[in-house]
């Protein structure tokens, strides 16, 4: 019988995202590693065991009988020690450490001077920010603390705690008149949501950039009008439709790390934050 001892929970955490991955290099990305230590990961977990969890295929990895026996009960092991983590980081009284917060790439760009501000009153504290498009997980404790919009009026998961701190607008800008054509988010775009009804729906879609910056950065260089968050109006940009309530941004943690000091603070902090971006956020004043 294999032994307690003999597991690395490190490696553990590297069978769970691989079986979520399917592949080596992808499960080094998201784990931040590189490709041969997560090899090494997965041989020492398998070496542990005495079991070959994973078909090795040119197309990625294919879970053994044995393999996808175990992956339930790893997501649980898993599951309990993140658990166990946050509580113990919950009663953790000490203003000083990292904060991870993942946030929209343009949101955090609106907020660099407060997150500023808030570096120089809590210089003990160190913020990381993520502004990757996907959502991190809290759950699996891959942020702290999340910047996140929701559409107008939905509500985020239930097992999320946090803070509505306000609701932001979108517009379609550009100049129709030299540009009669979409950037789309996706290519229905214009015939989709608030902007199917939009003056300019009927017009043709000629690019297709699902990145907001990029497109903002597209539509301002007229390669067409496009649908954007208010927050990247501004006098350059000329504002085709009036603002649109379009979705809300809450301030969320997991609810094991309610009451931890540090990350209240910076709840806090943020909340003010956003609430005093509302004109911009709501079209109402230009950025």
């Amino acid at each position: 019988m294999r032994q307690l001892d003999d597991l690395n929970w490190d490696d553990l955490r590297v069978f769970t995202v691989l079986v979520e991955a399917k592949s080596l290099r992808e499960a080094a990305e998201r784990l931040r590693l590189t490709h041969p230590t997560v090899r090494r990961r997965l041989d020492a977990l398998e070496a542990s065991l005495g079991l070959r969890l994973f078909h090795r295929r040119q197309s990625g990895l294919r879970l053994t009988v044995e393999g996808a026996d175990l992956v339930e009960a790893g997501l649980e092991v898993e599951s309990a020690v993140r658990g166990l983590l946050r509580r113990a980081e919950s009663v953790d009284q000490e203003l000083k450490g990292p904060i991870r917060v993942t946030v929209a790439a343009e949101l955090a760009l609106a907020l660099a001077p407060a997150l500023a501000e808030f570096q120089r009153q809590w210089p003990a504290l160190e913020l990381r920010i993520e502004t990757a498009n996907a959502f991190a997980d809290l759950s699996r404790s891959e942020a702290d603390v999340a910047l996140r919009g929701y559409r107008h009026g939905g509500q985020p998961p239930d097992h999320l705690a946090g803070r509505l701190a306000v609701s932001g607008s979108a517009a379609v800008y550009g100049d129709a008149a030299s540009t009669p054509w979409w950037i789309g988010a996706q290519h229905d775009a214009p015939r989709s949501g608030w902007t199917a009804t939009a003056e300019f729906a009927d017009l043709p879609v000629r690019a297709v950039i699902p990145d907001v910056l990029v497109r903002h950065t597209a539509c301002a260089a007229g390669m067409g009008i496009a649908a954007m968050p208010c927050l990247l109006g501004g006098p350059d940009l000329p504002r085709l439709t009036d603002p649109v309530p379009d979705f809300d941004i809450w301030v969320l943690v997991h609810p094991d790390l309610r009451r931890n000091p540090r990350l209240r603070v910076f709840r806090d902090a943020m909340v003010d934050a956003i609430r005093d971006l509302e004109s911009v956020l709501q079209g109402r004043t230009a950025v």
